[in-house]
């Protein structure tokens, strides 16, 4: 057996979980799994799998070896598609992280249509709307709305993102329309946790300044979307990206405000790690996401334009 279908076998077995799994993905059978996992451990003189009843565990030498062993079956899948019509024929699974709302109203079309384009890769999607570590939870790549400000990481931009500021027509009512930022302080505030304080309520002034207003927070929430559902509700004013807001504005439910001030924003980034290849079925992902919001923006992104983004190296 070959040093090489070790390290492939242990890397297929880490990422399936079981040897039963990674045995059925790898068309064998179960006892040469078991055989290429104990002679790649007597070689290294080192436990790599710990097997239970419980089921299997990676020790840390075993996490420290997968690590590299990943990434050295990755290169070596870039090096066969060298030789091959890699845009025509990718393979392989594409480990990516994005938010939940965007993806839901934004990326999931385009994502179905790059994988109806490839259809040998298989997309790992992990949605949440936390900021993941991409490096120590092993994404390939990321999708970040809004600013950055992760040097470690390299970043793609994909569109302009832009957010309207909008409260419902009942709270209005009850609470007044507030026509300058500086009145945002005496309204309540719905609040997105994922966007930085200094950002999130920061307005351009006419005459070149900014002001950074306060309004009382009365919900703080990690969801966009649970946002504009609270300020649909009357509960106060959000500050929310146009591809969140444009339906409920354009029915009415909301009520667009300040609009002759310019809201900080961000922009749609796909970032990944540094210091390595990216991989080429990556590359084409991102050039495919690139080339599909340049034809079709989000809602707003061309209005409420910013450019405040910083921390991140850019790419291309």
């Amino acid at each position: 057996m070959s040093r090489l279908d070790e390290i492939s076998t242990f890397v297929e077995v880490v990422n399936a979980g079981s040897i039963t799994r990674a045995a059925e993905k790898l068309g064998i059978v179960k006892s040469a799994v078991s055989r290429r996992m104990n002679d790649l451990e007597d070689r290294l003189k080192a436990r790599l799998l710990v097997r239970s009843t419980a089921g299997l565990s990676v020790t840390e030498a075993g996490k420290a070896f997968y690590e590299r062993a990943a990434r050295i079956m990755a290169d070596l899948d870039e090096a066969e598609l060298t030789v091959t019509d890699a845009s025509a024929n990718l393979f392989g699974t594409i480990r990516m992280s994005a938010p939940v709302s965007l993806t839901n109203l934004v990326l999931m079309p385009h994502i179905s249509q790059f994988l109806s384009l490839h259809p040998g890769l298989t997309l790992d999607l992990s949605l949440s709307d936390r900021f993941v570590d991409i490096v120590n939870e092993g994404f390939d790549i990321a999708i970040r709305a809004g600013t950055l400000s992760d040097s470690r990481l390299v970043a793609r931009k994909l569109t302009d993102m832009g957010r309207v500021t909008c409260a419902s027509p009942a709270y209005l009512a009850a609470r007044g329309t507030p026509h300058t930022p500086m009145d945002l302080e005496h309204h309540d505030g719905l609040v997105s946790s994922n966007a930085a304080e200094s950002v999130y309520w920061n307005y351009a002034l006419p005459d070149g300044g900014n002001y950074l207003a306060r309004p009382a927070v009365r919900l703080k929430v990690n969801n966009g979307e649970a946002v504009i559902t609270a300020a649909a509700a009357g509960l106060g004013i959000a500050a929310v990206p146009g591809f969140i807001s444009r339906d409920l504005i354009e029915r009415g439910a909301l009520v667009p405000l300040l609009t002759g001030y310019t809201l900080a924003s961000g922009s749609l980034y796909a970032i990944y790690p540094p210091g390595r290849h990216l991989s080429h079925r990556v590359r084409v992902l991102i050039d495919f996401l690139v080339a599909q919001f340049a034809a079709a923006p989000p809602p707003c992104a061309a209005k409420y334009r910013n450019d405040n983004n910083r921390g991140v190296r850019h790419a291309g």
